[in-house]
């Protein structure tokens, strides 16, 4: 839980502080292309307006000095026929016209005043005498907004790879008065359910011894019932503070045949199902080999199945499989009845919870069960999850 607190701390700090940044940055490219443009369109509104009697005057960009290179910068006269009439440009060698021509003309064909064709900036300027097209090269803008690109991206990328790191560091402190607490609670259980097996055995056997003298009584039965009830309780309490302390599980791992297991656990059940009329069917893959806790797993399929048959309707169907996927072991309980609401398929997992209605005392569950189950798949690498349709049916389904 801990763990799952600390990922949830460091994914929504990481999160919001990588979605401030790329606001930061794409902002920054905005604004620097948005210059580099109104600048270009200031050069080239000013060589529009002069009829292009200022182009001698340019230099690499409006502003710079004159000893920045020469932008290569270019304008097309025509009539309004679309005749050229006149064709000048900046550079100091000889340029095919009719090349310039035929860029001039692309550039018309796109139907805008203003814009960028290529590697060129261009503006289209009506005249007494016709149209103006004037050009100029616009390559160092360009290159000059991919560098900036490329550097807020890195930028970007470090800072979020850094502030990752400070968030993981901040959450082992922000976490800290959260797991102290915890590891009260879950000391508080394991002592209170070590100290409360004794009087619950004590007050069984007494039972028990009392049954046996006055012979079958309502009341004692009352108790009997209760005590057993409550011993489970103590015993699931138990299960879930062993798991929560033992973080790894490998010194008990073994080779095993979790066919085998699966079946062990779920045969025993089916003199059960017949006397409740319900349908059981079992279909185990054969031969299927797992390194795990053996114990750990048939208290999977037991939790799951024992699960099945409480909630299943009367007369209903449960179905227990296993099978491989892709070298993954899976195992599956099914059984018809109400099942879950779609919005408390994954709450059903959370230690205590009890669905209103379908999940009552009359149930004879405390809401650990599954709780358990989840966390003995996680130790092994996997998951449990839930799926169904509400009303009609649910499958749990753990992947090992």
């Amino acid at each position: 839980m801990i763990k799952k607190l600390r990922r949830k701390i460091v994914f929504i700090i990481t999160l919001l502080l990588t979605i401030a940044i790329a606001i930061i940055m794409l902002l920054i490219n905005i604004l620097s292309q948005n210059q580099e443009t109104q600048q270009i369109r200031q050069l080239l509104e000013s060589i529009t307006a002069s009829d292009g009697r200022t182009m001698k005057n340019i230099s690499a960009a409006p502003g710079e000095n004159s000893s920045s290179p020469m932008l290569f910068t270019f304008y097309i006269k025509t009539d309004w026929f679309g005749q050229v009439q006149e064709i000048t440009h900046n550079a100091e060698a000889n340029i095919d016209a009719s090349v310039l021509t035929d860029y001039a003309q692309r550039v018309i064909d796109t139907g805008r005043d203003f814009g960028y064709y290529g590697s060129y900036a261009y503006m289209i300027s009506d005249k007494q005498y016709g149209k103006m097209i004037c050009l100029t090269d616009a390559s160092a803008a360009q290159q000059h907004n991919r560098n900036l690109a490329l550097t807020t991206i890195f930028t970007g990328a470090g800072s979020v790879l850094l502030f990752f790191g400070l968030a993981e560091a901040l959450s082992f402190w922000l976490v800290r008065p959260v797991k102290e607490t915890f590891d009260k609670q879950k000391l508080f259980i394991s002592n209170a359910s070590h100290e409360l097996k004794t009087p619950i055995a004590v007050i069984s056997a007494n039972a028990d011894v009392l049954e046996a003298e006055i012979g079958e009584n309502k009341w004692l039965s009352y108790i009997k019932d209760d005590s057993v009830r409550m011993g489970e309780l103590v015993n699931e309490l138990l299960t879930l503070a062993r798991l929560d302390d033992k973080t790894d599980i490998s010194s008990s791992k073994t080779d095993f045949s979790l066919s085998d297991a699966v079946l062990q656990t779920a045969l025993p059940f089916e003199s059960r199902m017949f006397e409740m009329g319900k349908k059981y069917d079992v279909d185990v893959q054969p031969d299927i080999i797992y390194n795990g806790d053996e114990s750990a797993v048939k208290h999977i399929v037991s939790i799951l199945i024992d699960n099945a048959v409480k909630y299943s309707d009367e007369k209903g169907e449960i179905r227990v499989k296993l099978y491989t996927r892709q070298n993954r072991k899976i195992i599956e309980v099914f059984n018809t009845g109400k099942g879950i609401p779609p919005d408390k398929l994954e709450k059903v997992f959370e230690r205590f919870y009890r669905e209103d209605e379908a999940r009552n005392s009359s149930s004879g569950g405390y809401g650990l069960g599954l709780s358990i189950a989840q966390e003995i798949a996680i130790k092994h690498g996997g998951t449990l999850t839930a799926s169904g349709e509400y009303g009609k049916w649910v499958t749990f389904t753990a992947v090992l």
